[in-house]
């Protein structure tokens, strides 16, 4: 084949490819390829956090000084550093009950771009330590599994108080991982914020529990967790 047929066959080709481009298109819809997502992370620190507390002392522990926890009561006051877990004490009639409360403000989720969800959300906290003591006295140190088990957030009618412990409800979550002494934990707490930001108000709690936050009295037993670096990780998708 010569170069002028080579020259009118690829004319011919491009022309019946326009052609049937043409036919397609008005065979039907035509559909746009898909937006790409646009996925964006966002950190937020709490604006408060604390570790509100709570105690029983029976008659062999009347006295303040005879109604001191294991953890000492000091470190309920520090600001980097939280308590949660309980403490039972038979022989001295005794019950503490601890918490740690994170309070977030969600004014920087308001207002987003039309079309942006929140797709995953993550509360995050860092162990100390821990201390453990079974129903006869028993105590363990060392790498131990968080008493850090439970996640609540406040009841409604919570005045915003540390100095008791705060009534909750369970937190919607998606998932859990525990800590170990030295590592870090974490909750999915997606659908706990999407239920949030589908209402009003801009300041919400997590609270921190343990497994027994009753004030009766049991036996000897003790599970005290030590946390810090709190924080809550949201990932935000939308389309460019």
């Amino acid at each position: 084949m010569g170069p002028s047929r080579s020259k009118a066959a690829a004319a011919g080709l491009l022309a019946g490819g326009a052609l049937l481009g043409l036919l397609l298109a008005g065979s039907g819809p035509t559909f746009a390829a898909p937006a790409a997502e646009q996925v964006q992370t966002v950190t937020l620190t709490p604006l408060r956090v604390g570790t509100a507390s709570q105690s029983r002392c029976g008659p062999a522990a009347s006295s303040g000084a005879g109604c001191v926890s294991f953890d000492g009561r000091d470190v309920r006051s520090l600001s980097d550093l939280w308590v949660v877990g309980y403490e039972n004490n038979r022989d001295l009639g005794a019950k503490h009950v601890l918490q740690t409360v994170a309070v977030f403000g969600l004014a920087p989720l308001r207002g987003l771009p039309a079309g942006t969800t929140v797709s995953k959300a993550v509360l995050s906290y860092s162990e100390a330590s821990t201390v453990r003591r079974s129903p006869t006295g028993e105590t363990e140190y060392g790498i131990l599994p968080t008493c850090n088990t439970g996640l609540g957030v406040p009841a409604d009618g919570w005045d915003g108080s540390f100095d008791r412990v705060v009534p909750t409800r369970p937190a919607a979550v998606g998932g859990v991982q525990g800590a170990t002494t030295g590592s870090s934990g974490a909750w999915d707490v997606t659908p706990q914020l999407q239920q949030w930001l589908a209402g009003a108000g801009d300041e919400r709690a997590f609270v921190l529990r343990g497994d027994d936050e009753s004030l009766d009295v049991r036996d000897l037993s003790m599970c005290l967790s030590y946390v810090f670096d709190l924080g809550l990780t949201v990932e935000l998708t939308g389309q460019r």
